[in-house]
């Protein structure tokens, strides 16, 4: 994360320089197996990069069993016919040496690309030489698969040929979090080497613990390349935390043999994630005394409730040196899906192999083991990938959590290096046994609700929220009240109807003495501009702040700045991570999401080609509404995403992005819209094409899609998200300052009418005198959206 900078000054500058600056010499590939060697000379050689720390300090790791775990698939690949659809094409490993160096990744991605004409490439283990190499694959147009490197920047650059199939540090370091408190945990302390990797991974493990309400005793930095770290042990049993999370590349068995010598195990145990403590080099160094009882947190563990088979398991580690685990896996079933791709495709061109990975939802593959199938979300993250925490027992990775892998419980709290009479095992968890096909990392656990629209985490919080109630005596004051108001941009629909109905309620609020001045208002789609804006509000001391938040995480510094200052904050219409506001109104956006997408599949008769519609990347609505109407339509196997698209909610953007989709796809059965500015958007493509329209499902519901549906009998179902709550968002500002109780969340759908999905067969909310762009229901009068740009003309 802190590499992005230079990453990108890196880049700029490589590109620049000609191709033929790049004079590295490839480093030599994996022996191919016996199976390989004996294959028939290839009808064709398809090239595949693989670009990793071969050389340097974390080559151990991040280097050659890398590489080995991409050749042992490519082996099997080849040895199995190679790539059928191309006429038999042999799969050919070309790899690259980062270093693990930002310079030496540029230098070699360009390489494999230019020289070797690689049409994919995979790597890289390290998330600072991983970045600045996506940036040059993207513009270079080649895939790049990221099996291995964990943070989530990669993917959250948004770049359409990058995808990482890997689960992200982000999400595992919460998980950490989340695991200890709910098994007693009060204190923590971390330590991480001076690398980005450390720097990214202690981030993530403070906000889990501030998240989970911890106390973070201690945060220690030491040096990557030390060969003495008493100093780190001997602070770290000075603070004698419950947890320590422990983050190492190479140097976890010297940090448990010197915890070890000290006399010092904290009082529940160690938790770390990754490779540091993971893989079979670890284990090797260390041995099983030392690495029993450790946590460890990544995508996958090699006993678990998936029961891979056992031949597997020992041709894995035989041909790697690795046991099936601490990404190994991931890098070996990528390289797989890239051959499921290829086939898919039928074609090498790098393009068409990109559009085939983001539209296809990939089954039955050799990767089977640890996927039960694969599909990747806009950004390029494996949908299916998973968060497992595992414990060393007598020797092995066991799953121990969540209960859908776990294989065992987990050893907790773990003994003292002198309470141990032998090795640490765990009870076997009853029905561990369930096959691979059964096990979806992403689902929410069995104690969720049983209404699948509810049963996400996501939702799960809203609900524990919407019951917590909020201390409001200390934010009480007497009137009349200054009130600042952060909205959206009014360039679509949503903005200027969200916009135009806080100024008219602000207006009344004003004339009955309630409000000593109109509203400090802002108005931006852009987050950064966004933090100005709050931060000028800070300094002005408004009584209360309503914002609708442009990004989930990059308004949480601001907002605790501003809570800091104690001034309370209502969040309206989207939320933020962590907890620095007093409360958010809001509707369940996964809910309505969810069932937007379930009533448009049973709309398509469970079956056809679909295409979907995002809003603004990075936007916490955009991204929730698509990962549920996905995880809704996921459940019929026959429909097929065939285009995603973001269209920033913008009516003459979606038509134009429908129209070159229409062209490429004449088989188009339904639209799901997460903004239905922009269904409304392929309603009028359709209807300027003279073609029947296809099934629509959608978030928000526009006053010019009820009007075309009612006049061209379109069916759909959607469910609103109405921009007119802000009228109630400042209400409730106005109810905190007046001393009034609230919850954390407030659901909509408890303050207005018109928050409710609907269909075809209600169409009571089309307002006939304002325009197509406005989002009904009307909360104040309708004048006031007729003065405010929205009159039928």
């Amino acid at each position: 994360m802190r590499l992005k900078t230079l990453n990108f000054l890196l880049v700029a500058a490589m590109l620049l320089a000609a191709c033929s600056t790049a004079t590295s010499t490839p480093t030599p590939a994996a022996q191919p197996t016996a199976a390989a060697q004996a294959s028939s000379a290839p009808v064709q050689t398809i090239k595949i990069g693989a670009l990793y720390s071969m050389t340097g300090g974390d080559a151990g790791w991040a280097g050659d069993s890398y590489v080995k775990s991409h050749q042992l698939a490519i082996d099997e690949i080849n040895a199995a016919g190679g790539i059928k659809c191309l006429g038999g094409a042999k799969l050919q490993l070309v790899v690259g040496d980062t270093q693990s160096k930002a310079e030496a990744a540029i230098s070699e991605m360009q390489r494999l690309i230019t020289q070797e004409k690689v049409v994919a490439v995979f790597g890289s283990a390290i998330s600072g030489a991983t970045i600045p190499a996506s940036q040059v694959a993207n513009q270079q147009k080649i895939p790049y698969i990221v099996p291995n490197a964990l943070d989530g920047a990669i993917s959250d650059q948004g770049l359409y040929y990058v995808f990482q199939t890997v689960s992200l540090l982000q999400n595992w370091a919460a998980d950490d979090a989340k695991w200890v408190k709910a098994h007693g945990a009060k204190t923590a302390v971390i330590t991480v080497p001076n690398i980005t990797f450390g720097s990214d991974t202690e981030t993530a493990w403070k906000k889990g613990i501030q998240d989970q309400g911890m106390t973070l005793l201690d945060s220690i930095t030491y040096d990557a390349n030390a060969q003495d770290l008493t100093d780190t042990v001997l602070k770290v049993k000075a603070d004698n935390p419950d947890v320590w999370f422990a983050l190492t590349n190479s140097q976890g068995a010297l940090l448990m043999k010197e915890s070890k010598e000290q006399g010092f195990y904290p009082k529940m145990g160690i938790v770390t994630l990754g490779s540091g403590f993971s893989g079979s080099t670890f284990l090797n160094q260390a041995g099983k005394d030392l690495a029993d009882g450790i946590m460890v947190t990544s995508d996958f563990a090699p006993v678990s409730s998936l029961n891979v088979p056992a031949d597997f398991l020992k041709k894995f580690k035989d041909y790697t040196g690795q046991e099936l685990g601490g990404t190994y896996n991931t890098t070996y079933a990528s390289t797989w899906l890239l051959a499921d791709a290829l086939e898919k495709s039928c074609s090498t061109d790098p393009t068409k192999l990109a559009d085939t990975l983001h539209n296809t939802t990939f089954k039955n593959g050799k990767w089977n083991f640890m996927w039960p199938e694969v599909s990747f979300d806009s950004k390029g993250r494996l949908v299916q990938a998973a968060s497992v925490i595992a414990q060393w027992q007598n020797g092995q990775q066991v799953a121990v959590s969540p209960d859908n892998f776990a294989a065992k419980t987990a050893v907790w709290p773990v003994p003292g290096w002198d309470q141990r009479t032998g090795p640490l095992v765990g009870q076997p968890v009853s029905g561990s046994q369930a096959p691979a096909a059964t096990q979806v990392a992403t689902q929410a656990s069995a104690s969720s609700a049983t209404d699948p629209a509810t049963a996400s985490d996501y939702s799960q919080a809203l609900i524990k929220d919407s019951q917590t109630p909020v201390d409001t005596a200390k934010f009480k004051k007497n009137g009349p009240y200054v009130i600042a108001a952060s909205n959206q941009d009014p360039s679509n629909g949503w903005g200027n109807t969200y916009n135009v109905t806080i100024k008219a309620y602000a207006d009344e609020l004003l004339k009955q003495g309630v409000l000593a001045k109109p509203l400090l208002t802002s108005a931006t789609n852009d987050a950064n501009q966004q933090i100005s804006d709050v931060e000028n509000f800070i300094e002005q001391k408004p009584d209360a702040i309503v914002i609708e938040p442009d990004g989930r995480s990059a308004l949480t510094a601001v907002l605790k700045r501003a809570a800091d200052a104690g001034i309370p904050v209502v969040l309206c219409a989207n939320g933020v991570e962590g907890n620095d506001f007093t409360t958010r109104v809001d509707i369940d956006f996964y809910k309505v999401a969810y069932q937007s997408g379930d009533g448009l599949a049973k709309l398509m008769g469970g079956k056809g080609n679909l295409v979907v519609f995002n809003g603004i990347a990075g936007v916490d609505s955009t991204e929730t509404w698509q990962k549920a109407a996905l995880a809704a339509i996921s459940k019929y196997p026959d429909i097929h995403v065939i285009a995603t698209e973001y269209a920033q909610w913008n009516i003459a953007t979606a038509k134009q992005k429908m129209e070159a989709i229409m062209a490429a796809h004449p088989q188009i059965d339904g639209v799901w819209a997460g903004g239905g500015e922009m269904a409304l958007g392929a309603a009028l493509a359709y209807q300027d094409a003279n073609k029947p329209a296809p099934k629509f499902g959608m978030v928000n519901i526009p006053n010019g899609f009820l009007r075309l549906a009612k006049q061209y009998n379109y069916q759909f179902v959607g469910s609103p998200d109405p921009p007119a709550m802000s009228k109630y968002c400042l209400q409730t500002a106005v109810d905190i300052l007046q001393g009034k109780p609230v919850n954390k969340f407030i659901n909509l759908d408890t303050l207005m009418k018109g928050a409710d999905p609907y269909n075809q067969t209600d169409l009571e909310w089309y307002v006939p005198t304002l325009n197509d762009d406005f989002i009904p229901p009307a909360t104040v009068d309708v004048q006031n959206y007729i003065n405010g740009g929205f009159a039928r003309k």
